[in-house]
């Protein structure tokens, strides 16, 4: 059977995806074009209700208006009914009605409800009733809500028929009663609310009615429900709605999926009700959708074929090209497993490395271990570690350490190793515990770097620092006055003696030449002493009269001596009153300078010395850490197939063999486990770590790192952050976030070299309590900052441009000035900034990083 080409396959694939999703979206489509129409339907309704209310009391409010035009004619006030005013009163009520079509009557009554005048439209004529026609409205229903108003209230009734002596006037019309109370009596108005009823019945197109407060219609879409109550009383609104009419009837507005009702108030308790049906799109938006149906199809149709056409040939020769790539894969990781077969090589021999039991008895060793401990494999594998431990470690430091891995914890420490010859050799050891699946310690692994160069250099630092004080010191209390001056004679360095002959402070000197203190006439000779010195190397006990700063003449004998630089002289001037005291001493004095200039130059030979061990060091570094990268790769295959060939052996009946190979696979994947251990313990040693950035809260980091300073911080001087004073009883790493993306140890490690730097100069202030550091951290709209601000008198201004750079330090004991360095480097890889100035005679080192949003 010859098989379908990928081609055709994903075009078909394309062509039935498609399909559902046309389907899908047609369905959906249609429930929204019904659900749209409905709520259109629904917006509109709202406003034509909202419209006829408006129709209402607009009207309502006209009407008012008229009658409080009417009371303001004062006409009501001296009433009397002689035939004069009355007829007066009467062709007022004619002007009102003949300009008013929709008033049927009005008439002016007494409190007692007895009809004073009265004017009726009959038969569209204006007619005054006669006196003895004129009736008594206090048997009136609505003459009880009257009688109550106060001084220019209105009240109107509800919609109701008109009736003339309790009779139906025909033909039938609906009327609403508006009365005014004026100063002596009633102001009646009954106006014709048909042509209105039918105008709000007639705004809109829909299917709707107007009900009153009983339910029964007052007008309704067909001609069947106009005045159900006198036609067909029996027709109500629950006739329509059988399951809402109460709630029609009882809520100001109800909405349902049928219709929508609303309460307009004639007054504050009369009121009609104004219902519109809404349309039923469940059967007619079929029809409706039924012409975008045809042309979405068709379209759907065509789009898909189109797209399945531009996509399938794509897909397909990438499906060929990832087939190609697997077969590349395949043989990328078989010459991969050989790399990594030669990479293990290579760290044997390179790396020093143990792996312990739970008891401390040595199972493995590397060969670049016993090569630095002249020990043999055998030598050691079954032995107790202590063999490569100095007996110099105390009892009590290695139970201590022992103590503390056996809990789960890491362990990295500077040991003095023991080698098979009895010597022995620093190294920086890194130990951490070995957990099997129950998290139960299996064993230990460690991982050493030999720093016995490091301590060597650090013994050498200090010895030169020590030879330095030595030379300061013999130079400052030497009887003699001693200069450091270059070849034109300009004093770069002079002792106290020297200023103390010549009158003239340190500070002055150093911005004075030779020639500056001489009489005029010997400048020229004593140019030619200093070009006869470097051609010779030195000139001795030359008397030549210098001037004091008080302008007075001195003579004095001075020596030029050429240093080995050729760049700088060593001038000596003595007194001539001493000046057998300062032979001899001067005697002494340039036998104590060449040892001390061939001192110097030794001292230099040994910085050149460390600078190139550095400089190994650094390329051995740069060389692990592309050892690092490429073994990193292949493990990764290695580690991930492996896994799955696990899986692979599960899936295997019981037998011997599966055991077997279960437990090669164990011993397999703790060799895997212990060269990834390798591998990222020689990234550590190239500071090239695998810690990734992670969500932190940078408060957390600084109590972390005020913590482990805190022993030695409460002996120097009082820390406050964020204004309040830090103490390790009370800790609350989570009383302020401020969240950034960062490697936390590497910031945590930053937050310990400038505290560290700070207590080191805090501590040269003898006074405790004036002692104090204070740290901040804030944020703006994008970084977070963080600021250590001490009152140690501030950054020497010599160095404070160059503060970052390595071997730049202010401290005069210890510290190879590359903390900084260090910690500006580990700032920039967080894309953060530090930077460092003077404040307040103290000095503040601002860091900034990026705020996570």
């Amino acid at each position: 059977m010859k098989r379908i080409p990928f081609y055709l396959k994903i075009f078909f694939a394309f062509i039935l995806f498609s399909s559902i999703l046309l389907a899908l979206f047609i369905f959906l489509f249609k429930n929204f074009y019904e659900a749209d129409l409905q709520k259109r339907e629904i917006f509109e309704v709202k406003k034509t209700l909202e419209y006829k209310e408006k129709l209402l009391t607009d009207y309502i409010k006209k009407v008012n208006n008229k009658l409080q035009a009417l009371n303001n004619t004062h006409i009501f006030k001296e009433f009397s009914l002689d035939k004069k005013n009355k007829t007066d009163v009467e062709d007022l009520f004619k002007l009102i009605m003949s300009s008013n079509n929709d008033i049927l009557q009005i008439k002016y009554m007494n409190f007692l409800g007895k009809e004073l005048i009265r004017v009726d439209l009959k038969n569209k004529v204006l007619t005054p009733i006669k006196i003895n026609e004129l009736q008594n409205s206090n048997i009136s229903e609505y003459f009880k809500d009257i009688r109550i108003l106060k001084d220019s209230e209105i009240w109107h009734s509800k919609i109701e028929i008109f009736k003339d002596k309790g009779e139906i006037i025909k033909p039938l019309k609906y009327i609403l009663r508006v009365v005014l109370r004026v100063e002596n009596g009633f102001l009646s108005i009954v106006l014709d609310v048909n042509n209105l009823l039918n105008e709000i019945q007639n705004i809109s197109k829909d299917s709707s009615f107007i009900i009153d407060e009983e339910g029964y219609f007052l007008i309704g879409n067909e001609a069947k429900y106009n005045w159900s109550r006198y036609f067909n009383s029996s027709l109500k609104v629950d006739k329509l709605y059988a399951n809402s009419s109460n709630l029609i009837l009882e809520k100001n507005y109800f909405e349902s999926k049928s219709f929508i009702s609303k309460r307009v108030y004639l007054n504050y308790k009369d009121y009609i009700i104004l219902l519109t049906q809404l349309k039923n799109f469940e059967n007619s938006s079929l029809e409706n959708f039924k012409q975008y149906l045809y042309t979405i199809f068709t379209v759907g149709l065509i789009i898909t074929i189109i797209l399945s056409l531009i996509f399938s040939e794509p897909i397909a020769k990438l499906n060929k090209k990832t087939e190609d790539e697997n077969k590349d894969l395949d043989l990328y990781i078989k010459k991969s497993s050989e790399e990594l077969e030669e990479s293990s090589k290579i760290i044997d021999k390179y790396v020093m490395f143990v792996k312990l039991n739970s008891e401390g008895i040595i199972e493995n060793v590397s060969s670049a271990l016993c090569n630095a401990s002249g020990f043999l494999k055998v030598e050691l594998i079954g032995h107790h570690h202590k063999i490569l431990i100095h007996s110099d470690m105390s009892d009590k430091n290695y139970n201590s350490i022992w103590d503390s891995l056996k809990k789960g914890n890491t362990f990295t420490a500077e040991i003095k190793a023991s080698k098979k010859d009895g010597n022995f050799f620093w190294v920086e050891s890194f130990t951490e515990p070995i957990f099997n699946q129950n998290h139960e310690i299996v064993g230990f692994s460690i991982i050493r770097n030999n720093i016995t160069d490091k301590k060597i250099i650090h013994e050498l630092y200090n010895d030169i620092n020590y030879k330095m004080q030595q030379y300061n010191a013999i130079f400052e209390n030497a009887n003699s006055g001693i200069g450091l001056v270059d070849l034109d004679g300009n004093f770069k360095k002079v002792n106290f003696m020297f200023s103390k002959i010549l009158g003239f402070s340190n500070e002055e000197l150093l911005n004075m030449s030779c020639f500056d203190i001489i009489l005029k006439n010997s400048k020229k000779i004593l140019r030619k002493i200093f070009e006869e010195a470097k051609e010779i190397g030195f000139i001795s006990n030359i008397e030549k009269v210098f001037i004091h700063k008080d302008n007075s003449y001195i003579h004095l004998e001075m020596s030029l001596n050429l240093l080995p630089d050729r760049k700088n002289f060593v001038l000596v001037v003595n007194s001539l009153q001493d000046k057998r005291k300062l032979q001899e001493l001067n005697q002494n004095l340039e036998q104590r300078i060449k040892e001390e200039v061939e001192k110097s130059r030794q001292k230099d030979k040994i910085h050149q010395e460390e600078q190139i061990k550095s400089i190994k060091l650094s390329s051995i570094g740069s060389l692990a850490a592309g050892i690092t990268h490429e073994i990193n790769t292949p493990l990764t295959y290695i580690k991930g197939n492996f896994e799955m060939m696990g899986y692979d052996i599960e899936d295997l009946p019981n037998s011997e063999i599966k055991t077997r190979m279960k437990e090669d696979s164990q011993k397999i994947n703790e060799g895997l486990n212990r060269i990834a251990n390798i591998i990222e313990s020689m990234r550590e040693i190239s500071q090239s770590s695998s810690e990734i950035k992670e969500e932190v809260n940078i408060y957390s980091t600084l109590i972390t790192s005020l913590t482990m300073a805190y022993n030695r911080s409460k002996q120097i001087c009082k820390i406050y952050l964020n204004n309040k004073l830090f103490t390790i009883d009370n800790i609350n790493k989570d009383e302020y976030t401020f969240l950034s993306k960062v490697q936390k140890q590497r910031v945590e490690q930053v937050w310990i070299v400038i505290i560290n730097n700070a207590l080191d100069e805090l501590s040269k202030i003898e006074d405790y309590e004036k002692r104090v550091l204070n740290i901040n951290i804030q944020e703006d709209n994008k970084n977070i900052i963080v600021y250590f601000e001490d009152n140690a008198g501030g950054i020497n201004e010599e160095i404070l441009d160059t503060i970052f750079e390595p071997f730049v330090s202010s401290k005069t004991h210890g510290g190879m000035g590359v903390g900084l360095n260090i910690s500006k480097k580990i700032i920039e890889q967080q894309n953060g900034e530090i930077i460092a100035y003077n404040k307040n005679n103290g000095a503040v080192f601002e860091v900034r990083l990026k705020k996570l949003s």
